[in-house]
């Protein structure tokens, strides 16, 4: 899945985002979000929008997508049971 979000303002740089982990920025009330987005998303980055802001652009492979057998059959020929042991 690949979400792009695009702000109309006057954009931001990434690598100028404060840290929300330093120690200056712990009690902010503010600058969690693009922290919690990179935890969360296989794939994060920040581009220059042709509005003129930032286009955010992540990816997220979600479970099941992109497992099948790389024969490309979509039947493996074997199959795990529900217990794989203890």
């Amino acid at each position: 899945m690949i979400i792009h979000v695009t702000d109309e303002g006057a954009g931001f740089i990434l690598k100028d985002v404060p840290d929300p982990l330093a120690e200056e920025n712990l009690l902010s009330t503010s600058g969690r979000g693009i922290f919690l987005m990179r935890a969360f998303m296989d794939e994060f980055d920040v581009v220059k929008a042709e509005t003129g802001g930032a286009e955010i652009v992540m990816s997220k492979r979600l479970p099941g997508a992109g497992s099948a057998p790389s024969n490309g059959s979509g039947s493996g020929g074997h199959h795990a049971g529900p217990h794989q042991g203890a």
